[in-house]
């Protein structure tokens, strides 16, 4: 649905590198992140989590996050014909409350192995559930860390699981999509000031993989009919990316990365990204980022369909597109000003996030038949060590 994929981008732009060689320190974190677009879109989600050593070798995680969302197309009715055993029920939050509010709560544990042929090893499991009104899931997620060549060599194995539940109030029906995911992540310190990550990931996506808010509209004689989108109950997706991290200066970084994705429905795509991280001051970084995304159309997209076919879509994300995303980092840490009462902490850090994104594609969305979508992501975190 288009408010998982806007959330879903956000959480995207906005995370952070995972730290593989260290169990995660007490912390608390706090964050208010926002979404805003030209397709009449807005997305503000709180999250707050805290990790907790509990000994030299374990942590634990919890997490909770709300997403209040607000989107045109969730307040459309949708006059659909009985091929398609729809309903006309409109569902959304008219003009003073939002169409959607989604709870999210995960939980985590990290664990570093101290005995057998894997010692010095760090596990981590977490697990995710959200519910909203229309869609649930719940995830599994694994990661194994281990370290080689005196810390030098990092190997990761990921693998992800994900149980989903489709059940839209202006449908009918309740439908399910299954998720898998395995990753493997290779980094190499090559010298003091380059380090080179190799990334490799696979996911098989099975089950109802279409967005019951989109529907395809044929001219038949004198009327207009409208239809459900129907997508193959199968994808399977590849990808993979290489990042270089290089210390350009005494107080500068330069991160650069590639990634080449290719999946079952013939959709192919580049995406490149370059950051610039300076220091200007011992507890302020400045970053500067860009990124760019590139991609094919699916096998079976088309601008417009003269007749019902076995695969419809009107998603413009599976047509050909391209996007630019640019970037501005602020960090702060406490502890350096101590005539500022809210940064004497030296256990406090602040983040600043604003992303600025546009993406274009060769056809009109389906809803608000723009072609380019332009769009405000905003972070602002506070992050507390105890």
């Amino acid at each position: 649905m288009v408010k998982r994929l806007v959330a879903g981008l956000c959480a995207l732009l906005l995370a952070s590198p995972l730290r593989a060689q260290d169990l995660p320190d007490n912390e608390l974190q706090v964050a208010i992140n926002s979404y805003f677009d030209n397709f009449n879109v807005k997305i503000v989600y709180p999250t707050i989590s805290m990790t907790k050593r509990f000994s030299d070798s374990s942590t634990v995680s919890v997490r909770y996050l709300v997403d209040v969302i607000s989107a045109a197309s969730m307040r459309s009715h949708f006059n659909v014909d009985g091929v398609t055993s729809a309903t006309e029920n409109e569902d959304g939050g008219g003009d003073d409350r939002p169409d959607e509010v989604r709870h999210e709560i995960g939980l985590g544990v990290n664990e570093l192995l101290t005995g057998g042929l894997l010692k010095g090893g760090t596990f981590s499991l977490n697990a995710l559930y959200s519910r909203e009104h229309d869609y649930s899931s719940f995830t599994l997620a694994s990661l194994f860390t281990y370290l080689l060549a005196k810390k030098n060599t990092t190997l990761q194995f990921g693998f992800v699981r994900s149980w989903d539940r489709v059940f839209p109030q202006i449908r009918t029906w309740t439908r399910k999509k299954d998720v898998y995911t395995y990753s493997f992540n290779f980094t190499q310190i090559l010298s003091p000031i380059f380090i080179m990550q190799v990334i490799l990931s696979y996911n098989n996506s099975h089950g109802y993989l279409a967005d019951p808010y989109q529907v395809v509209r044929i001219i038949e004689g004198d009327r207009v009919a409208t239809y459900e989108t129907s997508h193959p109950d199968r994808r399977i997706r590849k990808a993979i990316g290489l990042r270089l991290n290089y210390k350009v200066g005494p107080r500068a970084a330069l991160n650069f990365g590639v990634r080449y994705y290719w999946d079952s429905w013939d959709v192919n795509s580049l995406t490149t990204n370059i950051l610039y991280q300076q220091y200007l001051h011992p507890a302020v970084i400045l970053g500067l980022g860009l990124r760019n995304y590139i991609q094919d159309r699916a096998f079976f997209f088309k601008p417009q369909y003269l007749r019902p076919e076995e695969y419809m879509t009107v998603d413009t994300k599976l047509n050909e597109n391209y996007s630019n995303n640019y970037q501005i980092k602020l960090s702060i840490n406490g502890g350096y000003f101590k005539n500022v009462p809210f940064f004497q902490d030296e256990n406090l850090q602040v983040n600043f996030i604003l992303n600025f994104y546009h993406r274009h594609s060769a056809t009109p969305d389906w809803h608000s038949r723009l072609k380019n979508l332009y769009a405000y992501i905003l972070s602002f975190s506070v992050r507390y060590h105890f």
